[in-house]
């Protein structure tokens, strides 16, 4: 009590029901960030508090264009960022949804190196 609150998590593994929630819900979250991550949360924040946001802040704090920035991800809390950054990339096994707002998708999964295919990719490019 008395405390602001953050950020709200619900969990449920049925994503359709999320899905249905956040419907049931449009006329009280209007002013919020409502994404889904990791196949089981649906996520409210703050307008404005997500990984794009933040993405653009950390650029701007360490005085780089956010066109020479990448971002990479697999679930709809990671679209924002996916689309605000310069290379927008999901992973092989990225949430269907998300991949179309993709620059690239890797060959490899979050759990078989895709970090590393897109460093070497494009920041090493074969050096």
């Amino acid at each position: 009590k008395g405390q602001e609150i953050v950020k709200v998590l619900y969990t449920n593994t049925d994503f359709e029901y999320l899905q249905s929630i956040d419907r049931d819900l449009k006329d009280i979250t209007y002013d919020m960030d409502v994404s889904y991550s990791s196949n089981r949360y649906i996520e409210f924040n703050h307008k404005g508090v997500n990984k794009g946001a933040g993405l653009k802040k950390l650029a701007n704090l360490l005085h780089i264009d956010i066109q020479d920035t990448i971002a990479i991800g697999d679930n709809y809390n990671d679209l924002s960022m996916i689309k605000d950054a310069g290379l927008g990339v999901g992973v092989q096994n990225a949430a269907p949804g998300i991949k179309p707002d993709c620059d690239y998708i890797t060959m490899a999964t979050c759990e078989e190196g895709a970090v590393c295919e897109v460093i070497e990719k494009f920041v090493l490019k074969g050096e």
